[in-house]
């Protein structure tokens, strides 16, 4: 399920184990990353018509892709709302190309990494899924439907350590707003999580000792 259109930008990047990391710059960069990418983005710019220097500026003081070129918010708005509709008439490849665009050019929001995220999966992508829902639940930590992806597929490769901690993390935000449908396949998980860790404690060499 890929979230309905309305993003929530946050600015709070994290790594892939969901710890803040520290820095600062556009898309987690570092200080000298984001130096060398304010270079190349002028060089690329300016041929454009583009106005590099206030595009070096704009990324220099952590403003995103987008509002650094000055783009409207509308377009963001219109893109994923594209987005959305061609995932919803199952041309996941066309919407995973504009979630993509959408998360290279506001690496904050969090509703862009999960519509990403999703059309990974289903490519079967797994590991770069897991990439893009872990960017979203980082990003919006107290989001349940970013831990519900992070879980799912977390489980679905079998790592059920992340997959269970995951699925913790949903049932502390799972609030009114969390589709019923959602919350449904959260309790399956969450029951095959428990089948596994049974399973793990009644395995040779687990058993009780004498």
């Amino acid at each position: 399920m890929v979230p309905a259109p309305n993003p929530a930008p946050v600015d709070a990047p994290r790594n892939v184990t969901g710890r803040a990391e520290e820095r600062s710059g556009p898309f987690g960069l570092d200080e000298a990353e984001t130096e060398l990418l304010a270079r190349v983005c002028a060089e690329v710019a300016e041929p454009l018509g583009i106005d590099g220097a206030g595009l070096v500026d704009g990324l220099r003081r952590g403003q995103t892709l987008g509002a650094a070129l000055r783009l409207p918010a509308s377009l963001a708005e219109a893109l994923y709302a594209r987005a959305h509709t061609w995932f919803s008439a199952g041309r996941h490849e066309r919407a995973e190309d504009l979630f993509r665009a959408l998360c290279v050019l506001d690496g904050g929001g969090g509703d862009y990494w999960v519509g990403y995220g999703v059309c990974l999966r289903l490519r079967g992508a797994s590991r770069e899924a897991g990439l893009a829902f872990a960017t979203a639940a980082a990003l919006r930590p107290d989001w349940a439907v970013a831990h519900f992806h992070a879980a799912g597929l977390a489980m679905a490769v079998e790592n059920w350590e992340l997959g269970t901690e995951h699925l913790r993390a949903f049932e502390r935000c799972d609030g009114p707003d969390t589709p019923p449908d959602m919350r449904q396949e959260a309790a399956r998980l969450q029951l095959a999580a428990a089948q596994h860790a049974a399973r793990g404690r009644s395995s040779p060499g687990v058993g009780v000792p004498r």
